[in-house]
């Protein structure tokens, strides 16, 4: 797979933080009466990702072992685990990018959990007041904590 493709891809997933945003600055009464769905959404989400990358492989590998593990250490411990999974997730997209079929459904299923994540991102943001200023200074906020997604899935294709 060329680089810019694999760029393009990264960058449709990324659109569901920018997408999940702006959703909840249009629907922002709604937010905190779905929180509880948003949340089971995410890990009903999460398992079909986990659960797709696992079925592309034959066997398990050390590597697969591994991020599994991780995966359920994350959600064990943190009540944020979106926001470290989030950023592995491209782990999977370098992963199976050599197949287009796999690619399709866990890039799609990536933009979902996007939306979600940004929609939590911003219900944490309305109970805590973590950040002080305008909308865009939020945003910038949500790009910067997110956008560790598509660095780390560019230094995987450059260095993978």
């Amino acid at each position: 797979m060329e680089f810019w493709q694999y760029l393009s891809i990264l960058l449709v997933c990324f659109l569901g933080i920018i997408s999940g945003y702006f959703t909840s600055l249009i629907a922002s009464e709604e937010l905190r009466k779905g929180k509880t769905y948003f949340e089971w959404f995410a890990k009903i989400i999460v398992f079909l990702i986990m659960l797709f990358f696992i079925l592309m492989y034959e066997k398990l590998t050390i590597f697969t072992i591994i991020f599994i593990i991780i995966v359920i250490i994350l959600i064990i411990i943190s009540k944020t685990y979106l926001d470290y999974l989030y950023s592995l997730f491209s782990i999977i997209i370098f992963t199976v990018s050599n197949n287009q079929k796999i690619l399709i459904i866990e890039s799609s299923l990536i933009f979902i959990l996007g939306i979600i994540t940004a929609s939590l991102f911003m219900i944490r943001f309305e109970k805590n007041e973590m950040i002080h200023g305008s909308k865009l200074n939020i945003f910038f906020h949500l790009i910067a904590r997110y956008g560790l997604f598509v660095v780390v899935g560019i230094l995987f294709f450059v260095f993978g």
